[in-house]
């Protein structure tokens, strides 16, 4: 995969997805197919996910989905109403939405300070009589790394470990799940572009024939299984009830294409990460990026800045042709799960993070250019908020 000259005056995006060359022609032989819903390219997807460590997979139309079926499968184990999940406090809206709308409360927990990942102290401090699950979130594609105390912590208290993998696929990992649940996202930014779409994975196949139904309406057999012959077979109903929440074929052969070039495209991702972490040293202190270790899938690289200086940072970056984001504002501060935290449950760091452009066609001068922009933005801060010059405050979380 190779990176594309781009014009030195554009703007630059915080993201553009890039299709391998490989994906065009899976692609074509799939809508050649005559068939685009649910079908043999969403079972390779599956099986490309229990090759080797087990389990089952199915398709989802997000990862949304597979974390709404995730949350039915916790309420149905539980047999009760409003169930208790533990999510981190800085995750993407959807890790706590889903739940909520599948029937379980979400509580927020505190995350560490360095990789704002979710921890063992924090889920003690949020455990209650209610809770029936944990989710780690994989975020900015650190792998979680706690992820084996956390794992412990769910067999001391009976507990599911749902993990959050949308930004980091563990295809490359040697070792298998040590979730019982793993949600995947095959979104336009994430790893393995497909559009939107998603995957869940699970442990226990007796899980299994539950879900499938759940994600289709109820309906005990799929449509490619119904139509299999001339004469079509009736109906089969689930004594559940359902959403249409798989994927469709036309995706999944995307994904397809784009796990054949998963290790391409995450080390030329990490020699940006490697190249950004390079340049910003020279700025000094004020800007703090997040670590990021061997195992990380490198998909979005954020920094920290001091939270009076974020936003007017943000505002001169934009001004000198940069995009940047903020992945994400505390959920403790979201008005259906807060949980009446109001304190963010995170100290301010979620008002300190920045998101900075990464993505194939990303060049060195480019991020040169955002680098610069950076730098710029900070000394025009500096100026107009002496204070600002004595650098961030140290946050100490619990």
């Amino acid at each position: 995969m190779t990176t594309d000259r781009r014009d030195p005056a554009a703007p630059i995006p915080l993201f553009q997805c890039s299709v391998p060359a490989g994906a065009r022609e899976r692609l074509l032989a799939t809508l050649d197919s005559g068939w685009l819903g649910y079908g043999p390219q969403c079972r390779l997807l599956e099986e490309r996910f229990t090759a080797g460590r087990g389990g089952w997979a199915l398709a989802t139309s997000s990862c949304t989905s597979a974390l709404y079926l995730a949350g039915r499968l916790v309420r149905a184990l539980a047999g009760e109403s409003q169930p208790e999940i533990i999510i981190p406090s800085i995750s993407f809206v959807a890790s706590g939405m889903a739940f909520l709308q599948a029937g379980v409360r979400p509580v927020i927990a505190d995350v560490g300070a360095d990789g704002l990942l979710l921890g063992e102290d924090g889920v003690r401090r949020a455990l209650t009589p209610r809770t029936r699950a944990m989710l780690a979130v994989h975020l900015y594609g650190q792998r979680c790394d706690e992820l084996p105390a956390l794992r412990a912590l769910a067999d001391e208290h009976g507990l599911l470990l749902i993990e959050d993998c949308a930004h980091r696929i563990d295809l490359l990992d040697g070792t298998g799940p040590l979730g019982d649940l793993l949600c995947y996202s095959f979104n336009a930014v994430k790893e393995l572009p497909g559009g939107e779409g998603g995957l869940l994975w699970g442990r226990d196949r007796r899980h299994e024939a539950w879900v499938r139904p759940v994600s289709n309406l109820g309906l005990a057999v799929d449509t490619m299984q119904r139509t299999a012959d001339l004469r079509h077979a009736d109906y089969e109903f689930a004594a559940e009830s359902g959403l249409k929440l798989r994927s469709n074929d036309v995706a999944a052969a995307l994904v397809n294409a784009a796990i054949e070039t998963l290790p391409e495209s995450r080390a030329q991702r990490r020699e940006q990460f490697q190249r950004y972490d390079s340049l910003l040293a020279a700025i000094g202190a004020e800007v703090r990026p997040i670590e990021r270790r061997d195992d990380d899938s490198c998909l979005m690289y954020v920094i920290r800045v001091a939270p009076e200086m974020r936003d007017p940072v943000r505002a001169a970056m934009a001004g000198a042709g940069v995009a940047t984001s903020v992945h994400y504002p505390s959920l403790a501060r979201h008005p259906l799960f807060g949980n009446e935290q109001h304190d963010g449950c995170c100290g301010d760091e979620d008002k300190c993070i920045i998101t900075l452009p990464t993505f194939a066609r990303l060049t060195p001068d480019d991020q040169r250019r955002v680098v610069d922009a950076l730098a710029y933005a900070l000394d025009g801060v500096r100026d107009r908020t002496p204070s600002a010059s004595a650098g961030p405050r140290q946050m100490t979380l619990g």
